[in-house]
């Protein structure tokens, strides 16, 4: 790690994509990636489907409960997301910006945010992107999850149970909710980086040059609807509601990790869990490439992939 160029750590290699779609298939390596350690299931996809199972069941109020519009349920739910966030980014942001448990070992930047910076409200990068988090993406997240509660409970979304569709089921978790959210952030992303949209809107978040957990949702009102309106398909994809909440927790809680500006995370001596997401510092360094993420080669299709062969140059240099 170079300090005095404040070049902090960085792969010594080329990144890659899935080979879900490479030419031509390799079933073994696509075996690997989904079920292998780090893959698509393990850790985080399947610490989402237990964080989401626990919801669920336990921190939900019964389907049939949604037919009307109810403010205490509608509050009930913001209160659980809250406390659900605060407990996840904010136990992350305190281990690893705070008491700083393993320095700036495997950090993408070697610095840590400055704590009087213009640029953001209250002149603090944590403070705005908390209060962005807070105010804006949590009640819009809860909202699109009230509203599919509320299409489940009226029937506009087709229910599925586990115990008749287990196959479909399985598919729904291991591929199809993973790959359409990245498919969707994708063309999302893409579009509010026209230049209106850009100067208006997603310049909040980009405002995190080196960002944190608390990054990853600091968006503006309008980038936050649009970005949790992927769950819009289970308008025609039939699905179990707990489906639908592995969804958002993946939405929600996932921006975690993809800003935390670390590679892996300390979970005791020499022991770190992997939570790569270089290819999205990337994209908070340059701007302009990287606008998705590794499942699907878009970036790749498109031309706007930066597979870090800069960054390594530059580090041999």
């Amino acid at each position: 790690m170079d300090k005095k160029r404040n070049i902090g750590w960085k792969p010594d290699y080329k990144l890659q994509f899935s080979p879900l779609f490479s030419e031509p298939l390799n079933l073994v390596k696509i075996f690997k990636f989904i079920f292998y350690y780090p893959g698509l299931l393990l850790p985080w996809n399947l610490i989402f489907l237990l964080i989401s199972l626990g919801l669920f069941y336990f921190l939900t109020p019964e389907i049939k409960s949604f037919t009307t519009f109810n403010l205490e349920i509608f509050f009930f739910l913001f209160i659980r997301n809250l406390l659900l966030i605060i407990l996840i980014w904010g136990s992350l942001h305190y281990l690893l910006y705070k008491i700083k448990i393993q320095n700036n070992d495997y950090k993408y930047n070697s610095e840590f945010p400055k704590s009087n910076n213009k640029a953001f409200l209250f002149k603090n990068q944590t403070f705005d992107n908390i209060f962005l988090t807070i105010f804006s993406a949590v009640p819009i997240w809860t909202s699109y999850e009230y509203f599919t509660f509320y299409c489940f409970s009226n029937n506009f979304f087709q229910t599925i149970s586990f115990a008749s569709n287990p196959i479909y089921s399985i598919f729904l978790i291991i591929l199809f909710i993973p790959i359409f959210h990245e498919l969707h952030f994708y063309l999302v992303h893409r579009f509010i980086h026209l230049k209106l949209l850009y100067k208006y809107v997603h310049y909040v978040h980009h405002k995190n040059i080196n960002p944190g957990p608390w990054s990853g949702l600091a968006m503006h009102p309008i980038e936050h609807i649009l970005y949790f309106s992927g769950i819009l398909i289970f308008l025609i994809v039939p699905s179990h509601p707990v489906l639908v909440v592995f969804y958002l927790i993946r939405a929600s809680i996932g921006p975690a990790l993809t800003h935390s500006g670390f590679d892996k995370i300390l979970i005791r001596k020499n022991k770190y869990l992997e939570a790569g997401h270089y290819q999205h510092y990337l994209h908070h360094k340059y701007f302009n490439c990287n606008f998705g993420d590794i499942i699907i080669p878009i970036d790749k299709w498109f031309g706007t992939f930066n597979d870090g062969s800069m960054e390594i140059k530059k580090k041999n240099n």
